[in-house]
């Protein structure tokens, strides 16, 4: 029986794949790379959304019901808070910065990130919406303008 060298053998199998010029899997590469794509279409879902809910005229109206007494909307943490001269810009950022994150994430994460991501799209969506911005945004305070007093009555009912 003739003796192997150790040497040779384990250089033998550590470049199987590798030698005379073959590649290891040129498929799955492929699907990595494919898979990006419905990643971040979905993350451009997600933005899509969001901006059509902003720009919608129950957001508007919403938003300028509240202003009048000196509060917003804050999307990005679903609840009202005191409005200051940057508030909507800030809050923009802030769900701007979360969505790049979480898209570019998703992104590296190919097909799993797209899954994850279509999740989390349909979640944000239908079921993860507090009872409060339920009652928020079926009141009047998207219809219609009220004043001061009506605002913060019905803030107060949604709150309880």
């Amino acid at each position: 029986m003739p003796r192997i060298r150790t040497n040779q053998y384990n250089q033998d199998i550590f470049m199987i794949g590798f030698s005379k010029g073959t590649t290891m899997a040129p498929e799955m590469a492929a699907s990595y790379i494919v898979g990006i794509f419905p990643s971040l279409a979905t993350t451009g879902a997600h933005y899509w959304f969001h901006q059509k809910k902003v720009k919608s005229a129950a957001f508007q109206q919403l938003q300028k019901n509240l202003s009048s007494v000196q509060k917003y909307w804050c999307e990005s943490q679903g609840r009202v808070l005191p409005l200051n001269d940057d508030s909507h810009q800030k809050d923009a950022d802030a769900f701007k910065t979360s969505l790049y994150i979480m898209g570019t994430l998703f992104a590296f994460m190919s097909w799993a990130g797209f899954f994850f991501n279509m999740v989390v799209l349909a979640s944000t969506r239908k079921f993860a919406i507090s009872r409060f911005e339920q009652k928020i945004f079926n009141s009047d305070l998207c219809t219609k303008n009220l004043n001061p007093a009506e605002i913060e009555n019905i803030l107060k009912d949604c709150e309880a």
